[in-house]
């Protein structure tokens, strides 16, 4: 995917630059130690073992097919964090290192805080749309239902709250059947509303919704917000893809807002559609909510 690749660029040099630090810190102690004006070899040698840790993560996220980016956004919040410990380190203890080690200290804090910073406008970045100022996610689930049979199942979008737990209420307004126009009112555990307007309808294959982000005391942090389901046939079964795109309220937390959107939908809808799956199968008898061994649900690497 080409809007990730300022992604990658970022998780790759920053690995290369948290590598390098580790191989001196654990081959060459005595001389950093020099440097710093210290001599705590163990202690330089652990803290080199720690970034090779480090390193081999951000070479992991940077190479797979997919980049998590709310795993970047965990790299990122590790990077500033280094910048903290060492600012309140020289500010602790302004003589424990000498003259050399504070200017080094200093300038490694630096190139981490904008590794930091590259990741973090970089993972924004991986999520905008081009020529836009919407942002977007999207996943897709394998699953061994048949197509057919899932569609009954996500098509029936009054009903989302038989298989998403955080869900109190979900219901069609006005008692209109699901289709075009048709606004669905939810609910969540925490006592958040809202409503989404359904802007398209293809039986059997796909459906999209407007949230009304305009209604007042609306809980996400977006000025315009989307989002749809589609169901194709696979090999297996049936491929679910479910996508959102937004405006958020500030540009400047769409670097955090997006990743933050990503993990929790890699997370909750493979298990949401684990569920509609059994209910799409007929294994779950009156629990909806209870997944079968016989039904699988997985989140595929594919981009969308």
């Amino acid at each position: 995917m080409k809007a990730a690749l300022p992604l990658r660029l970022a998780l790759m040099a920053n690995a290369i630059f948290s590598f390098s630090s580790a191989l001196f810190m654990l081959f060459c102690p005595a001389v950093v130690g020099e440097w710093l004006g210290i001599q705590a070899p163990l202690i330089l040698q652990v803290v080199g073992i720690g970034l090779v840790a480090f390193a081999a993560e951000l070479i992991y996220q940077a190479t797979r097919q997919r980049v998590t980016t709310w795993r970047a956004l965990l790299a990122s919040a590790a990077d500033f964090s280094w910048v903290a410990g060492s600012i309140v380190l020289l500010l602790a203890f302004p003589q424990l290192f000498s003259p050399l080690g504070n200017a080094l200290i200093l300038a490694v804090a630096g190139a981490v805080f904008v590794f930091g910073a590259w990741q973090l406008w970089a993972a924004g970045r991986a999520h905008r749309i081009e020529d836009s100022g919407e942002y977007r996610h999207c996943i897709i689930v394998e699953t061994n239902a048949p197509a057919e049979k899932m569609w009954r199942v996500v098509g029936n979008i009054g009903d989302i709250k038989n298989y998403m737990p955080s869900l109190k209420r979900s219901v069609v307004l006005d008692g209109k059947v699901p289709g075009l126009g048709a606004v669905r009112a939810c609910e969540d555990r925490a006592g958040k509303r809202w409503a989404e307007e359904c802007t398209a309808f293809n039986p059997g294959h796909s459906f999209a919704v407007r949230f009304l982000s305009e209604a007042p005391n609306f809980p996400f942090p977006a000025k315009t917000m989307r989002g749809g389901w589609e169901v194709t046939p696979s090999d297996v079964g049936s491929q679910v893809m479910v996508w959102w795109e937004l405006t958020p309220k500030s540009k400047l937390l769409a670097p955090v807002i997006l990743p933050l959107l990503a993990f929790q939908a890699d997370r909750d809808f493979p298990k949401i559609i684990q569920r509609m799956s059994t209910a799409a199968a007929g294994e779950n008898g009156e629990g909806k909510m209870q997944s079968s061994g016989g039904v699988f649900a997985r989140l595929l690497p594919s981009l969308c």
